[in-house]
C-alpha cells in the first residue's frame, strides 16, 4: 500500500476536526480511512524520525510495515500507517 499527499492532507484535517469535536480519534480515523494503520502517542515518546507533517497540536509520522520491523519513513510510496504524536 502507498499513501498520497491528498490522503495525508485529509488525515491531518480529520485529526484537527475529531479533536475539536471531542470524538474518539483513532476510531474516527479508522472509520474514515479503512486500511490505514493509526497509532496515537505523546510527542515526547517519539525519539527518532522526522515528522512528515506538523500541526499546532500534533505531528504526523509515516509508518512503513513492509519489512519485518515497523519503521518511520518519509516515502509516501512505502507508507501504510500514521503515528499521531500529540503535543499537548
Amino acid at each position: 500500500m502507498s499513501m498520497t499527499e491528498d490522503q495525508i492532507d485529509a488525515i491531518d484535517k480529520s485529526v484537527v476536526q475529531l479533536q475539536a469535536d471531542k470524538r474518539p480519534l483513532i476510531a474516527g480515523l479508522r472509520e474514515l480511512f479503512p486500511g490505514v494503520v493509526f497509532v496515537r502517542c505523546p510527542a515526547e515518546d517519539v525519539r527518532e524520525g522526522q515528522p512528515f507533517r506538523s500541526g499546532e497540536h500534533h505531528r504526523l509520522y509515516l509508518l512503513d510495515r513492509s519489512e519485518m520491523c515497523i519503521r518511520f519513513t518519509d516515502q509516501l510510496e512505502t507508507a501504510d500507517g500514521v503515528v499521531i504524536a500529540e503535543l499537548d
